[in-house]
């Protein structure tokens, strides 16, 4: 059962870390619109980076020694379709 909840913290994580990351990239093509210089840019840049990853790098932390998780996946959802023959016999 360890190996399991294991396996839904690593989910959990890759998900929060997909969503950091997707953020501060966002952040990052704002910032290139907004700071028309280089260098300034750059420097800015590498600030994003450095939250964004500390960010991501402490909440692995606390998740993975804090909290127990269960990952639920969603219900399935059916839908079925019935489809006339067109063809004639």
């Amino acid at each position: 059962m360890v190996e399991k909840v294991d396996k839904h913290k690593e989910k959990l994580m890759r998900d929060i870390t997909e969503e950091v990351t997707s953020l501060f990239e966002k952040a990052l093509d704002y910032a290139e619109v907004a700071v028309p210089k280089v260098e300034q840019y750059k420097r800015l840049r590498s600030k994003i980076l450095r939250v964004g990853n500390n960010c991501i790098r402490n909440i692995n932390k606390v998740v993975g020694t804090n909290y127990i998780v269960r990952f639920d996946p969603p219900t399935e959802t059916i839908i079925e379709s019935k489809l006339g023959n067109s063809a004639k016999e």
